[in-house]
């Protein structure tokens, strides 16, 4: 009986330096699909040839295990195989339409192979605990450099254009602080809106602490938008909530974060506010660059079905008009990758808010109504770091929606907030 009970205390002491060890192992991944937090000069450290071969690598292994699980019900694996394989429909519209350069291949497939690591989680028994824990050190991770750099931003580091040579990121300035763009504001997202359904849960110090930090994190990204979306589904989130005692505490923290921007609304806001009154060209801009989209689709049913690519001479023409596409959101990307590749992201969010609401945690939710509601001017997967949370978020969903208690934290079928 007790050399039975020093084999099992062996094994599962075994299994959990495994899981850490994986968890580290793919945090380490997840900095370089990152481009190591935007630091600057990256490009030239890991090149776009090595994500290339990377992606190679991993398209071969999802393949492979696609063909191994293709009878069994998996939720959204249809789906993820669209995102991993459709770049190479892309290739080939952008080669008919004018030729494709080899930089441009190496550029699509160099981040969109990101989707083959549903499969890769799937074959290899990933657990919701092990995902919010590489996401977590992500998020944590993030938030240290971006307050740290305000203290000195001078010496700032990360937060720039990974092709950058210089010794330190050059920046603007938003209501008195630095602007840096360190890490991934969706990744952000899913740490916070995680831990903020605990504290609502628990109401505990350490939970508080957290969503604290997270919310400065995403505050420092000084993005109206993202700040606005933020505000808004943290207020939604007080809807979703089950249970009196739980709706109590609820209340109880609704009125002291009142209070909080009550308080201090004009040192956050005011400036950012005033900037958005003076920015009226910008946002016309927008919308000018969307009806030029609309209207050139309508030319070009080739393109609109399938994209463009990454690289056609007549973008350089767009920014001349000062039109970007990561400005417009879904309407940018479906330059880049065709209206199938953005109408597929809708179709997803429908599925996991209305035909499986009552299955999906309520964090996943949260994260896909706040990034939801600025899709139209950011994507939530635009590059490799930002499509590595997407397909999390979806792996973490089809364990709920297909019942794989023995991998998710919420053992019930009623989307309760999962524990850590």
């Amino acid at each position: 009986m007790a050399t039975n009970n020093i084999t099992t205390g062996k094994y599962d002491f075994m299994m959990i330096v495994k899981n850490i060890m994986i968890v580290i192992t793919m945090f380490i991944l997840a900095a370089i699909l990152g481009n190591g937090f935007n630091l600057i000069g990256w490009s030239y450290i890991v090149q776009v040839r090595y994500y290339l071969l990377m992606g190679m690598i991993c398209i071969g292994l999802a393949t492979l295990y696609f063909f191994q699980y293709r009878n069994q019900p998996i939720t959204f694996k249809y789906y993820t195989a669209f995102i991993t394989l459709w770049p190479f429909c892309v290739i080939l519209s952008s080669f008919l339409q004018d030729g494709i350069l080899i930089e441009e291949f190496s550029q699509i497939i160099s981040w969109t192979f990101v989707g083959s690591f549903f499969f890769i989680f799937y074959r290899f028994r990933f657990s919701e605990k092990m995902i919010l824990w590489i996401l977590g050190l992500y998020a944590l991770t993030t938030a240290v450099i971006q307050i740290a750099q305000q203290m000195d931003p001078l010496f700032a580091i990360f937060g720039g254009n990974p092709e950058d040579v210089g010794d330190v990121v050059n920046t603007e300035e938003r209501n008195g602080l630095a602007r840096f763009f360190v890490g991934c504001i969706p990744v952000q997202m899913v740490a916070l809106y995680y831990s903020w359904c605990k504290m609502q849960k628990t109401f505990s110090i350490y939970w508080g602490i957290l969503t604290a930090l997270m919310l400065v994190s995403i505050y420092l990204y000084l993005t109206k938008q993202v700040l606005i979306s933020t505000i808004f589904t943290i207020g939604v989130s007080f809807y979703m909530i089950k249970g009196r005692r739980v709706k109590i505490q609820a209340c109880v923290l609704a009125v002291v974060c009142l209070l909080g921007l009550a308080l201090f609304w004009e040192d956050l806001f005011g400036e950012l506010i005033q900037d958005s009154k003076d920015e009226s060209f910008s946002h016309a801009i927008r919308f000018e660059f969307i009806e030029y989209i609309v209207d050139y689709n309508l030319t070009d049913p080739i393109g609109v079905l399938f994209g463009h690519g990454t690289s056609k001479p007549w973008f350089a023409e767009l920014e001349h008009m000062l039109y970007y596409p990561s400005d417009i959101g879904f309407f940018g990307e479906s330059i880049y990758f065709g209206w199938l590749w953005a109408l597929a992201y809708f179709y997803v969010v429908f599925r996991i808010m209305v035909t499986y609401r009552h299955k999906i945690p309520t964090y996943i939710k949260l994260f896909i109504i706040c990034s939801g509601m600025i899709s139209i001017f950011i994507f939530p997967y635009r590059n490799r770091i930002e499509t590595f949370n997407w397909i999390c978020m979806i792996y973490i969903c089809s364990l709920y929606i297909d019942d794989r208690k023995d991998l998710v934290l919420d053992k019930e079928t009623e989307p309760k907030i999962p524990k850590i």
